[in-house]
């Protein structure tokens, strides 16, 4: 195969083994040719690393390298580090593409001028079954300012812009800005530094849906029992905040992100209470309130969410335990009241 292919794609291998060799046949079958696959092996126990090396010898443009354990971003990074690629894009071991996929993404590129290309996601079940109702989508496409994809996942909370699995980049935009995925980070590492990624760059948004996230239990992106690891997204929307007050020109994306913050910080409460693990985590959620108290004034002044949701707000921020459980005991209520048979009189 050529030194330096036109497209490196980069596949963390971990804990996938019974449909890493599907991810790995849907990539082979590109119509787009001219790449190398990266499997990254991140230390994983179950044969994982035998079954890369194996996959390895099917085809030339297959690389394989070894690593000890460190994580999802870790593997990512070393990926990265390795691809001799003019541009580069990320799969999920355990996910499938669609065979125009990269074709796709790198005409859109070359006719555009944009170095970023994306597009639409949807969610397959683990016997690769659509999931209805779940998708990843932007509002507009064509040619945008890629930091405005940021702006509608605040408001959204739509991942169509920060997640890398949808996209294909030019390398220049990791390399020139020696930006590298955060090793610290297990939820989100893969979107919690594209801000930086993105800055002074345009993308180019493709509606198609040519990326198929596989959803499946026991994943790292489950959080059926709520684990601790999770709460990296409060971090990522901490640090994407606060990277937006520092921008003279970005008060809507702050604005935005001081909502958004506040949101995730409540749902998660509420699901790590109801998962039995508010108790482990309850340190944690006390560093996460006195983030909120100190942009709470920002939210009370500004006029994108209701009163009720901003007195909600600010009685979390005082008392975290009793707003959740007020709030509790009241939809408790509501739902006694409602499944209660009711008759017309008259």
């Amino acid at each position: 195969m050529p030194q330096s292919p036109a497209i490196s794609i980069v596949t963390t291998v971990y804990d996938a083994k019974e449909f890493l060799p599907r991810a790995v046949q849907s990539i082979l079958a590109q119509t787009f040719t001219d790449f190398e696959l990266l499997l990254v092996d991140d230390g994983s126990p179950n044969g994982c690393g035998e079954l890369c090396d194996a996959l390895a010898k099917t085809d030339a443009r297959i690389r394989v390298f070894h690593k000890p354990n460190g994580g999802p971003a870790s593997a990512a990074n070393t990926g990265l580090d390795h691809a001799r690629g003019a541009y580069i894009g990320f799969v999920n071991a355990d996910d499938l593409i669609e065979p125009e996929m990269y074709e796709r993404l790198y005409n859109a590129i070359q006719t555009t001028g944009a170095r970023i290309a994306a597009c639409s996601e949807d969610y397959i079940d683990e016997n690769d079954v659509l999931i209805p109702g779940r998708s990843v989508v932007c509002r507009t496409h064509g040619v945008r300012d890629a930091m405005d994809l940021f702006l509608e996942a605040f408001q959204d909370g739509n991942f169509y812009g920060p997640m890398s699995s949808n996209k294909l980049f030019d390398i220049r935009t990791f390399r020139d800005k020696g930006v590298h995925y955060d090793e610290t980070m297990h939820f989100g590492d893969d979107a919690s530094v594209l801000h930086l990624v993105f800055e002074g760059e345009r993308m180019v948004c493709l509606p198609d849906t040519l990326y198929h996230y596989r959803s499946r239990r026991g994943q790292i992106t489950d959080v059926a029992d709520f684990p601790p690891r999770k709460l990296d997204d409060l971090r990522m929307y901490w640090n994407w905040l606060q990277y937006f007050a520092a921008r003279p020109d970005s008060a809507e994306y702050y604005t935005w992100a001081v909502v958004r913050f506040w949101k995730w910080l409540y749902q998660f409460f509420c699901l790590a209470d109801a998962a039995g693990r508010l108790g482990e985590l309850r340190p944690a959620f006390e560093k996460k309130s006195k983030n909120l108290r100190t942009v709470l004034p920002d939210l009370l002044r500004g006029r994108l969410v209701p009163v009720t949701e901003k007195l909600r707000a600010l009685a979390f921020s005082l008392s975290p335990d009793l707003t959740y459980g007020l709030a509790s005991c009241w939809g408790r209520l509501v739902r006694k009241f409602a499944a209660q048979p009711h008759t017309r009189k008259g």
